[in-house]
């Protein structure tokens, strides 16, 4: 390496040494300011960088670099939820940072996959902008078009939160043509695009996410969803069977052990933490107790109109 080639490097180095600092300060500095000044304003969540191609510029040759600091600054911006309580809008700079952070390094698909979860999961537990999710999974597969996990992200995208689940299965569906991409791709285009088995659909979307997922809190969202559609469809057919009990006892019976005394089929008596069901003899009532460590996370209600359909099938 000549004098020039080694002080370019050097003074490269320096630059990007120099903006790392400053970027890492920027958090420390406004958390010091808002805390002299006592009162954060009414919208404290400040981008210093918003354009991607203004940071790609300055990145220089050390995109990736830059963008893992990004990727870990969107994840803490995500994670600190008492600070999102305190914005007037909880995750307003997420779809910046993200695009930003796969600017800089575009082959980066945890920000891709992990990131069109934290937008389009509800509020309060992520940004509730599913549109934004799509858009940036799109950006993905721009970047990587044979990469079947981003179509399959989209997908999930569609069926669950947007509840599109023609475009769901398309998309599916294309998923399944690429090379590697997983058996189980095309069945489930094919129920997707059926407008049946709802609720089957959703567990299988939830429990791939789970088994499949690099990121600790993405698998605790798809647990808790999970959880919440085995304790649903445990209620439900509780409450079934409750009604038909009633109509040839004239009463709803005294525990549900009872209910479900000799048939030969198996019923949960239990959540899916352990923890007993709560149930009101009087009323006719299931649901899940206040002692239950699980945490419930709203099921759509056409889910248990298919449900029962298929029950009383």
């Amino acid at each position: 390496m000549n004098r020039v080639e080694a002080g370019n490097s050097k003074s490269g180095w320096i630059f990007l040494g120099i903006f790392l600092v400053c970027a890492a300060l920027i958090k420390p500095a406004q958390d010091l300011l808002e805390a002299r000044r006592g009162d954060p304003g009414p919208d404290a969540d400040l981008l210093y960088f918003s354009s991607p191609s203004m940071v790609k510029r300055m990145a220089l040759s050390y995109g990736p670099l830059l963008a893992d600091f990004y990727w870990l600054r969107t994840i803490q911006y995500y994670g600190r939820r008492e600070e999102a309580d305190r914005r007037l809008v909880r995750y307003k700079n997420l779809p910046a940072l993200l695009d930003i952070t796969t600017t800089l390094d575009p082959d980066l698909i945890d920000a891709y996959r992990s990131g069109s979860v934290f937008l389009g999961e509800e509020e309060p537990l992520g940004a509730g902008k599913p549109l934004e999710s799509l858009k940036l999974l799109d950006k993905g597969i721009r970047m990587h078009p044979q990469d079947w996990r981003l179509r399959y992200d989209k997908g999930f995208v569609y069926y669950w939160y947007l509840k599109d689940y023609r475009n769901a299965g398309d998309t599916w569906r294309e998923a399944g043509r690429l090379q590697n991409a997983p058996h189980w791709l095309e069945p489930l285009a094919a129920m997707a695009l059926s407008k049946g088995g709802a609720v089957d659909v959703a567990a299988a979307l939830w429990q791939i996410q789970y088994q499949n997922s690099t990121r600790a809190d993405v698998r605790e969202n798809a647990r808790n969803h999970l959880f919440s559609l085995e304790a649903m469809r445990d209620i439900w057919t509780f409450e079934f069977l409750l009604e038909k009990y009633r109509a040839e006892h004239g009463s709803y019976p005294r525990t549900l052990g009872e209910l479900v005394r000799g048939k030969a089929k198996p019923y949960r008596l239990l959540d899916p933490t352990g923890t007993p069901y709560e149930y009101n003899p009087a009323t006719g009532t299931v649901s899940l107790s206040s002692n239950t460590t699980m945490k419930y996370l709203e099921v759509p209600n056409s889910y248990k109109e298919q449900f029962l359909a298929r029950i009383q099938e």
